[in-house]
């Protein structure tokens, strides 16, 4: 007993310093990310009305978020008790997480763009929702594509030589990470594009609509955690790749990027609780809260757009 005490000790004592009080911390978001995340999977289990392709694609981006945060666990229990190993084990331990990594930048790029229809063109966007499968799967075509050529370029690039503490941007082997930040980087700006024009056109429409202001509220949320989270992941990313010589360095450097986005992924549910009232309703009731009367819808932006834009052509 004293002797696997002592162990555990020199192992910790092994451990880089910077490490450890970024590892807790992603290991606090992980769980609540993953409690966070399910409450929401499961509201939109239960919700008959839930089931708009807006709606399947916040439920997808929060699954993708839960699974991206769920490989702190497998870092911290290697980066505490197992030790290092292969990049190629990292690779397969970790595929779930890159998987989620990959594809919540363009879903979300995906949920702007549905949006932005909704608000821009209501009756086109009607007409779309109609043809419900067919429109979720025009929507999600360009995230798998995405996601599947970044961890098939991984796959094609893992190393069973090299020995890592698993941790998502270790994970994803070769230039594979690069290229997800270059990726990533242009997928931002388009999502900060698409929701920045659907702000100000809410922004018109809200004065006449007040039923859009919480939608109004939603996008500049939606707008500043992508600055705050994946813009800041990027750019911190690509410029520690090409500034840094320091391959350890570089590595903490890149951990401590996701600082934001980890946040992010973990606040799924106080955002959409907060800001919208049909998940704040449905929350509630999974617990057994009285649920108000009136619920005003706020993911759906049919109706609202709608009628905004009957009365400001008047």
């Amino acid at each position: 007993m004293q002797n696997a005490f002592a162990q555990t000790l020199e192992m910790i004592s092994a451990i880089p310093p910077p490490l450890i009080p970024i590892a807790l911390f992603y290991l606090m978001c992980a769980i609540i990310s993953l409690i966070g995340n399910m409450i929401m999977i499961i509201c939109f289990l239960r919700e008959r009305k839930f089931n708009s392709p807006c709606h399947y694609m916040i439920t997808l981006t929060c699954a993708a978020d839960m699974l991206h945060l769920c490989g702190h666990f497998v870092f911290n229990f290697q980066l505490f008790y197992d030790g290092p190993g292969s990049q190629e084990l990292c690779f397969w331990l970790l595929l779930p997480s890159c998987i989620g990594l990959a594809i919540s930048g363009p879903l979300l790029l995906s949920m702007g763009i549905d949006r932005f229809l909704a608000c821009q063109f209501p009756m086109v966007y009607r007409q779309l929702c109609s043809r419900s499968l067919m429109y979720l799967i025009l929507q999600l075509f360009f995230p798998i594509i995405y996601t599947v050529y970044l961890n098939v370029s991984s796959f094609v690039q893992r190393d069973p030589k090299t020995m890592v503490i698993c941790q998502v941007p270790l994970a994803m082997s070769g230039d594979s990470f690069e290229k997800f930040n270059q990726g990533g980087l242009i997928i931002n700006i388009g999502v900060v594009i698409v929701y920045f024009v659907t702000f100000l056109k809410l922004k018109r429409l809200a004065g006449s609509a007040t039923q859009l202001k919480v939608v109004f509220r939603s996008i500049l949320y939606t707008v500043i955690f992508v600055i705050l989270g994946w813009s800041t992941v990027t750019m911190m990313n690509i410029a520690s790749i090409h500034l840094v010589e320091d391959i350890d360095t570089v590595h903490i450097l890149m951990i401590y990027a996701g600082i934001g986005l980890n946040m992010a992924c973990a606040s799924n549910i106080f955002v959409f609780y907060t800001i919208n009232s049909e998940y704040r309703a449905a929350i509630r009731k999974l617990f057994g809260k009285s649920v108000p009367l009136k619920i005003h819808p706020s993911t759906s932006m049919i109706r609202s757009t709608a009628r905004a834009n009957t009365i400001t052509k008047f």
